[in-house]
């Protein structure tokens, strides 16, 4: 009686030019160039479009609100990207397409790592609704307070978003334009809320592709095939597990960095105690 032996799985999905090839320069000039326009032309070229958009803040409770859901609630953020991915998952058994989603997941995870890594290292970048110059009115729902501690340049909302937007459009051509629309929909709310510059959403579209090439190049897909296969074995422990982190990855780690925070308050207090 012979036992069946898996065929070696084939994964060669998307073939890389390594990071000298035109589309990469392109992505990486792009994420500089928006750097440079926060830095530099923000007030020449940012301001404009941010005080176009704020006329409208403030006059419709209707309006306000609706942007404010839309940077507020998990449910139409990061849900419906980890939604399709979930969906193409279950759609039939490829093993190697199911290895291309799950380091695609990966890289937007770790998009937004680099991301907030970036907003916490790079000098202060005010948000527009603390730019004194800009005289910015705040929509209804927003509190003043919001968000003033650390840059904003890139958007990690952005990076998870449009890094999950593209490992999506990849396998599905309708449903990752789609997924764009309604990222740009949701970046869009957050420039109108006063949460970002245009350059920190554009800058975030770089960063992810920039990261998701990184890992198409290194053929990530590869190994992860592997553990995709191995999974049938261990399909509550992985599905449990992808669970999780998925769902962290759609509410970007908030539960973590709350207790993150939390922890760092306690620590500080029995420090500060410690030493009165």
């Amino acid at each position: 009686m012979s036992s069946a032996v898996n065929p070696p799985v084939a994964i060669e999905p998307y073939r890389s030019r390594g990071f000298v090839s035109p589309g990469f320069i392109a992505i990486v000039v792009l994420l500089a160039g928006s750097g440079l326009v926060a830095a530099y032309r923000q007030q020449e070229w940012e301001f404009p479009v941010v005080r176009a958009m704020n006329r409208f803040a403030h006059h419709s409770m209707l309006l306000d609100r609706t942007m404010h859901a839309l940077t507020t609630r998990d449910l139409l953020q990061g849900v419906p990207f980890i939604g399709l991915i979930w969906f193409l998952w279950f759609t039939g058994d490829d093993t190697a397409r199911r290895a291309r989603l799950l380091v695609g997941t990966i890289a937007a995870a770790c998009a937004g790592v680099l991301s907030r890594i970036i907003q916490l290292e790079l000098p202060t970048h005010l948000r527009p609704l603390h730019q004194a110059q800009l005289g910015f009115v705040l929509p209804f729902g927003v509190e003043p307070e919001t968000l003033n501690h650390f840059n904003s340049f890139p958007s990690d909302h952005g990076a998870v978003f449009f890094t999950l937007c593209a490992v999506i459009w990849r396998e599905r051509p309708q449903l990752g334009m789609a997924a764009f629309v309604w990222a740009v929909v949701i970046d869009l709310a957050r420039v109108y809320e006063g949460y970002h510059f245009p350059s920190d959403v554009v800058g975030s579209i770089a960063l992810g592709l920039v990261v998701l090439y990184i890992f198409d190049s290194l053929h990530a897909a590869r190994p992860v095939s592997r553990v995709v296969a191995s999974a049938q074995n261990r399909a509550a422990w992985f599905y449990m597990t992808a669970f999780v982190m998925t769902y962290q990855i759609a509410t970007l780690f908030d539960d973590l960095r709350e207790i993150g925070r939390g922890m760092s308050a306690v620590l500080l207090h029995h420090d500060v105690f410690n030493g009165s």
